[in-house]
């Protein structure tokens, strides 16, 4: 009976707990509903004013100088041409539909299932505003009412604004406002804008093939634009083509037929636009920016319609004075090849800051958000590459200015190949110095010190600097070809060259270039500021010497054209193999720049280098730029002195050593050397044998030799006595100002001597007959004889 109680208690106890839980449930169902309506209410009465002309209308955002001054605007409607939805091509319109909204013509505004589907990834992704599920008229209500921020508010928002569309349009309606609204990229909003921006035809002349590139611009207008991003744009067209075949709009062969044909885009389309190139690499800047910190669901309609104010880095002065420099034909070379003329591309920066004043992408604007080669042309740098790879790296490892090499010709096994570097010139020096390699871009120099110093050194400095250098299996740049004479598997494009040789002249330190100081929104908050970050590359001594040598480029070397008149100017010049590419890249106190000149399609162009019109374009550019800030060049850091060596042994010189080989250079404080020269030796030479002078020979010279050439055999001409020898009065001087201009016959060792008056004051005369002189009576002047061991080594030498 016990035992029967206790199961109806437990029995009656479950049921009270389920009821208890459906009440529980329900409770939360009503609360839940309660908030959802009541989230609902609240947004609807705070919904924008319903304004039919915003179904066709934006805010304009402004871009200012660095001035502060208005320089452009952005708007939607710069380039936006309505079109009846009957002169629209179907396919175009099948394509739009399976790609953005395959059950447009079913749903009332909102699509619960694409909804629910996207919440789901969303959840299982972790990012509760990552995957939207917008049908085309919510599009549309986002883009004619709303801003484009990811708030819940606003994905609200823009639900009840498409159910008041659906209930005062009809599809076809909502159909024709959406695709003359909606942004297709390079400023073009609308169907029609965008077939003359990138087909030059009006929309109904559209062809299969580029309704469906069209197609799939919308969902990232900026990601998938065909002049900056083809192959991203292509992938896009496919995946819009297997769309439309899932749907039954057209089968796999038209698919198949429409991806092969080859798409012809407009050659130009904004000629002459001002700032065209600035404003491009703006808004390419802007969208990077709100697209990682995520402050609009649509960054590129956030720019165009948002009513935006982007403060840029653009002098307009510098950048008005590149434009018309560009236009004069004058300023370039004349050649053609392939159709093409030669282009060229250029960017000024403020190495102080980063701040980028000025570029140009081409020598003349044609598409708006077309190709920037400024900022997106990535060329071989040829030699320019070397203070980066090359110079600077082997002065941070303690190689100083008057480190001396030999320029001969040589040969590396490289796998089964041998390479053999040539000199731009083909003449071959000898031995020479770090500098003289830098003023004469010296391949064999920069090729033989870069092996010294090591490959990955040189790599991870220039990538220090901002270069896009590749370490990865395979083709890479980790080698010496790539480094020392700038061969690179991606190359590089002037703003990061201009970047790069910055931070010479900023005392080593790197900050990343920019176009961008500021960004406020409509209600006028700051969602934007540059803070610059500088990073420590080199120490300032290094930043220095190498600033130092750069300037001997200018003054007497590959760049003289470059050298801005009154200005400290410092630069490197670059023209790659088979000059495909010509560059100048350098810097005055306040400004760094670099200019690229070349092909778009790499044809060989006729002995253009460097030194010539890039050099030239650098000069006008600077000296442009001086006329806005001057500042003083930077003094000599502490730890740097000059000292003299010997250029053939790197060593303090001796009395042996010719005046010629003599070089007087800024070093390290603690790389002064302190051995002396040891290469050099003075030697009695016979001029008429070229030999070891013998006890006969009649007019015998006191040389200065390199030890490795010294002469091995004594003359064989004057082997006995000879009286005219003997009435020959020539003979050597000392000219040592310590004798006070009064001539003394010198003192010159014999091959079993050392010492006598030193070389460099040494001066043959003609002695009238009868006329004796004194000799030298300076102490340190005197000869003394060879100990008889040295005596030996002499002769066993000989």
């Amino acid at each position: 009976m016990t035992s029967k109680n206790q199961e109806n208690k437990k029995s009656k106890n479950a049921k009270t707990r389920f009821k208890n839980l459906i009440n529980l449930l329900i409770l939360s169902a009503l609360i839940m509903t309660g908030v959802v309506v009541g989230i609902f209410v609240y947004t609807a009465k705070n919904l924008p004013v319903w304004d039919p002309q915003q179904l066709s209308g934006a805010n304009t955002t402004l871009l200012y100088d660095d001035q502060g001054k208005i320089m452009a605007g952005l708007h939607a409607e710069q380039n936006r041409t309505e079109i009846g939805l009957d002169k629209i091509p179907q396919d175009l319109i099948n394509a739009i539909l399976a790609t953005e909204d395959q059950d447009f013509y079913k749903h009332h505004g909102v699509n619960f299932k694409g909804i629910l589907r996207a919440v789901l990834r969303n959840m299982q992704s972790g990012d509760l505003t990552g995957q939207g599920a917008s049908t085309i008229t919510q599009q549309l209500a986002r883009n004619a009412f709303l801003t484009f921020d990811k708030k819940i508010e606003r994905k609200i928002k823009e639900a009840l604004i498409a159910f008041k569309l659906e209930a005062n349009y009809s599809k076809d309606e909502i159909m024709e406002m959406y695709l003359n609204k909606i942004p297709f990229g390079a400023g073009a909003y609308g169907v029609q804008a965008a077939a003359n921006t990138y087909f030059g035809k009006d929309a109904t002349a559209l062809s299969l093939a580029e309704s469906s590139l069209i197609a799939g611009l919308p969902q990232s207008p900026n990601g998938y634009n065909p002049f900056q991003y083809y192959d991203r744009a292509k992938a896009r067209q496919r995946l819009v083509l297997n769309n439309m075949v899932n749907c039954d709009y057209i089968d796999r062969e038209t698919a198949d037929q429409a991806f092969e044909t080859p798409l012809v885009f407009k050659k130009s389309t904004n000629t002459g636009s001002k700032y065209g190139y600035f404003i491009d690499a703006v808004i390419e800047e802007a969208l990077d920016i709100l697209e990682e910190n995520k402050f609009y669901d649509n960054p590129s309609d956030a720019i165009y319609r948002s009513g935006l104010k982007i403060y840029t880095t653009m002098n307009s002065n510098l950048e008005s004075s590149m434009e018309e420099y560009f236009k004069n034909p004058a300023n370039f070379p004349s050649e053609h090849k392939g159709g093409e003329q030669i282009q060229s591309a250029m960017a000024v920066v403020d190495h102080s800051n980063g701040q980028i004043k000025a570029i140009m992408g081409g020598r003349t604007y044609e598409q708006r958000r077309g190709f920037n080669r400024a900022t997106m042309a990535y060329r071989q740098p040829g030699s320019s590459i070397k203070p980066l790879a090359v110079y600077g790296p082997a002065l941070q490892q303690g190689y100083m200015p008057y480190y001396s090499l030999n320029d001969a010709p040589l040969s590396f096994q490289i796998g089964s190949t041998v390479w053999s570097p040539q000199n731009y010139d083909g003449v071959y020096r000898g031995h020479i110095t770090m500098r003289t390699g830098v003023q004469y871009s010296i391949n064999t120099y920069s090729v033989q010190l870069l092996e010294k110093i090591g490959i990955r050194r040189g790599f991870d400095f220039a990538k220090n600097l901002g270069l896009e250098l590749v370490d990865s299996p395979g083709t890479n740049d980790l080698a010496l070809a790539p480094l020392s004479l700038g061969g690179l598997t991606h190359g590089v494009t002037p703003v990061q060259m201009a970047a790069a040789y910055g931070s010479f002249a900023n005392g080593g330190l790197y900050v990343k270039p920019h176009f961008i100081s500021k960004i406020v929104d409509s209600e006028g908050v700051d969602i934007y500021s540059y803070k610059p970050e500088y990073r420590r590359v080199m120490s300032e001594q290094t930043a220095w010497l190498m600033s130092s040598m750069l300037q001997t480029v200018c003054t007497s070397g590959t760049g003289t054209k470059a050298r801005v008149p009154g200005v400290v100017t410092a630069g490197k010049t670059g023209t790659s193999e088979e000059y495909k590419d010509s560059w100048f890249c350098g810097f005055t106190p306040g400004y760094s720049a670099a200019v690229w000149m070349g092909y778009d399609k790499e044809h060989t162009m006729n002995d253009i280098y460097g030194g010539g019109f890039p050099a030239q374009m650098f000069r006008n550019a600077l000296q442009k730029a001086v006329e806005i800030s001057n500042p003083k060049p930077r003094s000599m850091p502490s730890g740097i002195v000059q000292v003299t060596v010997c250029m053939k042994s790197g060593k303090r010189p001796s009395d042996s050593c010719p005046q010629d080989q003599l070089v007087t250079e800024y070093c390290l404080k603690d790389k002064v050397p302190t051995e002396t020269c040891d290469a050099h030796q003075m030697v009695s030479i016979c001029p008429e044998s070229g030999k070891l002078a013998g006890n006969y020979c009649p007019n015998p010279e006191l040389r200065a030799i390199d030890t490795s050439e010294t002469p091995l055999e004594k003359c064989d001409i004057h082997n006995e006595f000879s009286v005219p020898a003997m009435l020959n009065n020539e003979v050597y001087v000392c000219r040592d100002p310590r004798h006070n201009g009064k001539l003394y016959r010198a003192n010159t060792p014999s091959p079993v001597q050392n010492g006598g008056c030193s070389k460099e004051y040494l001066e043959k005369v003609l002695l009238q007959p009868g006329q004796e002189l004194p000799y030298c009576n300076l102490e340190d002047h005197q000869t003394k004889n060879k100990k008889v061991r040295d005596i030996v080594d002499d002769i066993i030498k000989l």
